[in-house]
């Protein structure tokens, strides 16, 4: 898979995953961030090959690459039972229409703390979703797995499961406990009442508006830190 931009490919260096190949536009302009990247590769035996613009847009499909690009591979399964003993918080997305949302939902997840970050098996780790993570998706476990099968994997460890929809117990007021999975829906599906009667818990975030829902990614954001706040602080005041 091609990495495009400055920050992930800066990410996919210090990272345990391998880079096959690293592209330069030609001439560019050797800034602090380039430099970085240069010391990052020396350090790896990474060669860089150096191409022009063009070139580099063909091979990413985007003109968004800001003359880096690196080639890498990705192999996502289950939560390996190993982590499931370690307990901490993950957060499965259900659906994702828009990449940007899932980007940024596993780059929140890694800035918090999370454990990992749990996708379901149609949802392609794209360009997009790297770039929008600004690499974070390189710093924090990354699974892919079917929902129910994971529900039920949760369960035997122990893990509460909570399910984020409307109608739910109030995000700000509630307990969550220190393992936990948190289920967040799709822009336009709510979570079905057949996810929700699996989970142990329903929570929802207040609103005052007008407008019915908040953004995918500003939802999961607000959860993911209710838990983190929680987990790394104490209970809720």
């Amino acid at each position: 898979m091609y990495v495009p931009g400055r920050n992930p490919v800066t990410e996919l260096l210090r990272s345990k995953y391998p880079v096959k190949q690293l592209f330069l536009q030609e001439e560019i302009n050797v800034d602090h961030k380039i430099a970085e990247i240069t010391a990052l590769a020396r350090q790896r035996n990474v060669k860089p090959e150096f191409i022009s613009r063009k070139q580099l847009s063909k091979i990413s499909d985007s003109d968004d690459h800001q003359g880096v690009l690196a080639l890498t591979d990705f192999d996502f399964g289950p939560v390996p039972e190993s982590a499931l003993e370690k307990g901490g918080g993950y957060i499965y997305i259900r659906e994702a229409q828009y990449e940007q949302n899932a980007g940024a939902i596993i780059r929140t997840a890694e800035v918090a703390g999370l454990a990992g970050v749990i996708l379901p098996p149609d949802l392609r780790i794209s360009p997009t979703i790297v770039r929008i993570s600004m690499g974070a998706i390189f710093h924090i476990p990354i699974y892919q797995h079917s929902l129910f099968p994971t529900i039920k994997q949760f369960n035997e460890f122990a893990f509460a499961v909570y399910g984020i929809e409307r109608g739910g117990d109030n995000i700000f007021q509630a307990e969550l406990n220190e393992d936990c999975l948190m289920i967040i829906g799709g822009e336009d599906h709510a979570l079905s009442e057949e996810i929700l009667t699996r989970c142990d818990k329903t929570l929802s975030i207040p609103q005052y508006g007008k407008v019915n829902s908040l953004n995918m990614s500003v939802a999961a954001g607000l959860v993911i830190y209710n838990y983190s706040r929680q987990h790394k602080l104490g209970q809720p005041s």
